[in-house]
């Protein structure tokens, strides 16, 4: 059916849509099997990465046992606090998928005291 108004009749088109850049820079989707990996590697229970990702434990067992297509503001804040851990997602159709966890980063020495303390003799710690 022609568009009743000519000025409008391209407005309605499509075919720029075809055309549009997609961004590149978007992680890969995460699989529901990357999930319980990154939470084994973590040695996480469901209801610590739940609370740390401020979902429901229904939800996320749910997710991972692949029973519902998960938001992807839920699979965001998933994959934020597993990479905020170590947890790496790794892989494509083609090669499979995976998980990798960094190494953690070792504290820093605490620097010795330049002043040693003065030793005390038991009466003068009593009385203090």
């Amino acid at each position: 059916m022609p568009c009743v108004n000519p000025k409008l009749e391209n407005s309605f088109s499509f075919d720029h849509l075809l055309t549009m850049a997609l961004p590149t820079d978007l992680p890969s989707p995460i699989t529901p099997a990357q999930i319980r990996a990154g939470r084994g590697l973590l040695k996480w229970t469901q209801g610590v990465l739940a609370s740390r990702a401020a979902v429901s434990v229904v939800t996320l067992n749910m997710i991972e046992s692949d029973q519902v297509a998960p938001r992807a503001k839920t699979l965001t804040s998933i994959r934020t606090v597993l990479e905020g851990e170590g947890i790496r997602f790794i892989g494509s159709e083609s090669e499979g998928f995976g998980v990798v966890m960094r190494p953690r980063a070792r504290p820093e020495e605490p620097v010795p005291s330049e002043t040693p303390k003065k030793a005390t003799s038991r009466s003068m710690r009593a009385a203090g």
